[in-house]
């Protein structure tokens, strides 16, 4: 043992150091029958392994430091560690033994050897490759730039090669055995290669996905023979999307998943080459991540539609998802955690897998770890880095590998990675578009702390490669602790088990089934698991009940909520204005006019009396004062019962004045928009602001100190929101400044229309909401700047249902195999009355037409429903 510690540390500190061999192979299986020798032949005279791989009993047991922590390292210890490179890292491969990373990059290709805590530079294969003017085969060496997209460590007695694909669609493959001499070229991709990709069961079968749509099988034990160039052994084709990630079944050797740029995912048999096993349209936009669940049953895919998608792709339940992940940003990784023992006793110590961690575009560097078992919430998050990594992998159950654009190799300890749920508030309350209240309040449990451990309280966002202690809770979790999580809970990530993640009663409780429950194919659980290495994803999430959380919920009802129907009813048929006018002119004062005297008989119509008598008393104040000219009214007769709030009760009588009157309205308004806001009655609030703003007199505008806090405000949102200083200049002077001389606060404007755009958008009035938008653009940001980002229109096959995202080409979805329907109008392909192949759908029975068509049909009147015929859909009917 001595002898080979000593063998290893000098190998460290040697230049010429190779990487440890991969530890041995698993033990043979039986011995073949007649028929399968025959065919066990012919593989071998192809290039292929001898035969179909078993599902193994268990797939991490040749690779034991999956499931384990190093054993230098106690239960409650940060194993945090970090390399610093200084430049920039695309991706990151990990050897069969667990003992080193290869990290490659435009500048960097090269091994580190990580112990622990400690990482080490091992091989700097750039500086080798440089500086060896001859190939493996004694021929010179081309000279060409180290550009490496992905790499790829191959396994079992394949492990001294390593293979780069790089982004002019070469993939070259080293020999670590040779001073990392180049052993072979593989350049049959014409585009970027973006991910190659071992075999776990058999380390010479290599695959590689390109963006010329292809993915192509290798087999590198050609590289022995001093050939300078390999030929790939098979070409699958399923689309002409480039294909973003490939990867091997863990559970079949033969089997492999790929995603496409299109969003499709396809898992193919690698002895098939004409169709593929399974074929998914799995997101609306591309599909960046595929990665295998441990029982090589289910199927994980992201894109960059913010989902997360887990497939059976067995003989069950392929057209639709079995479960969903709503992620806040576009997933560019994801990874399954490795799986690990349970703790339920009835599993008998079999292994159960229900996590996996997501990585984002650039822009968002955190990292969240999700369990299935709760898909709403992340389980725990981290910030490795100041932008997203470029690549993850993970180490073992515990250790996450990451590497970035900082150039920093990071090994991250997720247990002491803050969890989500404790930077959560347990109280919440919702209002429900009928005026339902629901109120929930939970207790957060004591957190856990161990009294053998300090930490030292950081208040530095952490990056790696500095000062700052690896061992640290804080730098674990790469973000300031005061921001990250409660002072309650710095100490509550310490415990080293499965029991943290699985019996977790604040997130992640669980409980077993019955033994009466039935598994997907009729057969009765088992009592016990032994006979499993890894539980299958169903078994775990759908025969096993989550304990519900001890919550107190209180439910009531809104005072003075209208019912929806009345609210819909008055949205649709209240007069409307286009904007808040500075001045009314003689059109606009009619136009005014004739709105108050509208609202009045909308209300009455809907049995709202008194509030239809409060639109009478405003309108005829209205009216004197046009008539007048002047801030007063000659005259009002008084109305019984009318809410015209100055004092909250009726008026008395006829009332006289000049600007002071109760029914002037540079006083009228303010007192109204009180009433009704204080009534959560945004409807009728913006309808008066909407109708009388224009007529108000500029005689009464806000104290100074308070028209320049607003102002101030507004500069800040609007210059957050990307406008120039002299943009913002002119948006204060045309649509604020008029409300302040009128005596109107800004921010209550904005909050009124803010809170009626809401209420629309509860009541699915849709194009009431965005005639809101559009009068509040761009005065009120709140009301609008939600709804102008991530704004996306496809069309939609009207046979499989996905999204058509670069136009319609004779009539075939993206997935080249179904049709479209054809133009009930014109059978054509592009419509004789304009508008080209743009087509329009209807959102209630699905069936298209040319736009032109469209417009054509409806507009002449010809056709009073639907054009498909036998259709009785009234598409453009009111609802």
């Amino acid at each position: 043992m001595s002898s080979e510690r000593s063998r290893r540390s000098s190998a460290v500190h040697s230049s010429s150091a190779t990487v440890p061999s991969a530890p041995p192979l698993p033990a043979a299986l039986p011995a073949p029958r007649p028929l399968q020798r025959a065919r066990d032949a012919a593989y071998r005279f192809i290039g292929y392994p001898p035969s179909r791989p078993s599902s193994a009993q268990n797939p991490d047991e040749d690779r034991p430091w999956l499931s384990g922590r190093p054993a230098t390292l106690g239960v409650t210890e940060n194993a945090t560690a970090s390399h610093k490179t200084g430049l920039e890292i695309n991706t990151i491969a990990v050897n069969g033994s667990g003992t080193h990373v290869l990290l490659g990059g435009k500048e960097i290709f090269k091994t580190v050897k990580v112990e622990n805590s400690v990482c080490v530079e091992e091989i700097n294969l750039r500086t080798a490759i440089r500086s060896t003017p001859t190939s493996a085969s004694g021929r010179p060496r081309q000279t060409y730039s180290i550009d490496i997209a992905d790499v790829a460590w191959a396994k079992g007695n394949s492990s001294h090669f390593v293979a780069a694909a790089t982004s002019s669609g070469k993939i070259i493959l080293y020999d670590l055995g040779h001073s990392g001499i180049q052993a072979a070229q593989l350049h049959e991709h014409f585009r970027q290669v973006h991910k190659v990709t071992f075999n776990p069961h058999s380390g010479n079968l290599l695959l590689s996905g390109s963006q010329d749509g292809t993915v192509r099988l290798w087999d590198i034990r050609d590289a022995r023979n001093q050939a300078s160039t390999l030929r790939s052994k098979r070409k699958y084709s399923g689309q002409s999307d480039g294909v973003r990630d490939v990867k091997w079944s863990p559970a079949d050797g033969v089997e492999f998943a790929f995603g496409t740029d299109s969003g499709w995912v396809q898992c193919w048999d690698m002895r098939n080459l004409n169709a593929p096993k399974v074929k998914i349209p799995a997101h609306a936009l591309s599909c960046n991540i595929v990665d295998w669940h441990p029982d090589g049953k289910h199927l994980a895919s992201g894109g960059s539609d913010k989902t997360v998608r887990v497939w059976d792709v067995s003989a069950h339940r392929r057209g639709k998802a079995s479960w969903e992940i709503k992620t806040p940003y576009p997933v560019l990784n994801a990874r399954w955690r490795p799986s690990c023992e349970s703790s339920m006793p009835a599993d008998n110590g079999a292994r159960q897998c229900t996590q996996l961690v997501t990585g984002y575009d650039r822009e968002h560097p955190t990292l969240h770890l999700w369990d299935l078992r709760r898909p709403a919430l992340p389980f725990r998050e981290m910030v490795p880095y100041p932008s997203a990594p470029t690549d993850l992998t993970w180490h073992s159950r515990d250790l996450l590998w990451t590497v970035g654009r900082e150039g920093v190799f990071l090994q991250a300890d997720i247990q002491h990675a803050s969890k989500v749920i404790d930077k959560r508030n347990l109280q919440t309350f919702d209002v429900s578009s009928s005026g339902e209240v629901n109120f929930v309040v939970q207790k957060r449990g004591q957190q856990r702390r161990s009294p053998n451990l300090s930490f030292k309280r950081n208040t530095t966002t952490f990056l790696p490669g500095t000062n700052n202690s690896p061992s640290t809770t804080d730098a674990a979790i790469g973000a300031p602790l005061d921001s990250v999580a409660p002072r309650s809970s710095a100490l509550a990530h310490v415990s080293r088990s499965w029991q943290d993640d699985s019996l977790d009663h604040s997130f992640l409780s669980i409980r077993p089934a019955k033994q009466s429950k039935r598994l997907d194919g009729g057969v009765k659980a088992p009592a016990s698991s032994h006979n499993l290495s890894v539980l299958v994803l169903d078994q775990i999430l759908h025969n096993r009940m989550s304990f519900s959380p001890q919550q107190l919920a209180v439910r009531g009802t809104l005072p003075y909520h209208l019912d929806p129907k009345v609210f819909r009813f008055l949205a649709s048929n209240y007069g409307r204005i286009p904007h808040l006018a500075a001045q009314a002119d003689e059109v606009l004062a009619g136009s005014l006019l004739r709105g108050l005297q509208r609202n009045h008989d909308v209300a009455e119509t809907a049995g709202l009396y008194q509030l239809a008598q409060t639109w009478k008393i405003v309108g005829l104040a209205a009216d004197n004062f046009l008539k007048a000219g002047a801030g007063s009214i000659s005259a009002v007769a008084s109305v019984a019962g009318a809410p015209v709030g100055v004092d909250g009760g009726s008026r008395r009588g006829v009332e006289h004045g000049g600007d002071d009157s109760p029914f002037a309205l540079g006083r009228l308004l303010p007192e109204l928009l009180r009433y009704y806001t204080g009534r959560g009655d945004a409807q009728t609030a913006t309808q008066m602001l909407l109708l009388l703003v224009p007529l108000l007199p500029s005689s009464c505008p806000l104290p100074d100190d308070v028209s320049e806090r607003n102002t101030l405000v507004y500069q800040d949102a609007l210059s957050l929101a990307g406008c120039l200083p002299q943009e913002i200049a002119a948006i204060i002077d045309q649509h604020l400044v008029h409300l302040v001389r009128k005596g109107l606060n800004p921010l209550q404007v904005e909050s009124i229309l803010s809170t009626y755009h809401e209420q629309l958008l509860q009541n699915c009035l849709f194009a009431e909401a965005a005639s809101i938008r559009k009068l509040a653009f761009p005065a009120f940001p709140s009301v609008y700047e939600d709804y102008t980002i991530d704004n996306h229109v496809h069309l939609k096959c009207s046979k499989c249902g996905k999204p058509v995202e670069r136009g319609v080409k004779k009539h075939k979805c993206e997935g080249g195999d179904m049709g479209m329907e054809a133009c009930p109008y014109c059978w054509e392909a592009s419509s004789p009355f304009g508008m080209g192949r743009l087509m329009t759908t209807c959102l209630r029975c699905n069936h298209g037409m040319h736009a032109g068509c469209s417009r054509e049909w409806f507009g002449s009147g010809e056709g009073e429903g639907c054009a498909v015929e036998g259709c009785l859909c009234r598409c453009v009917e009111q609802v």
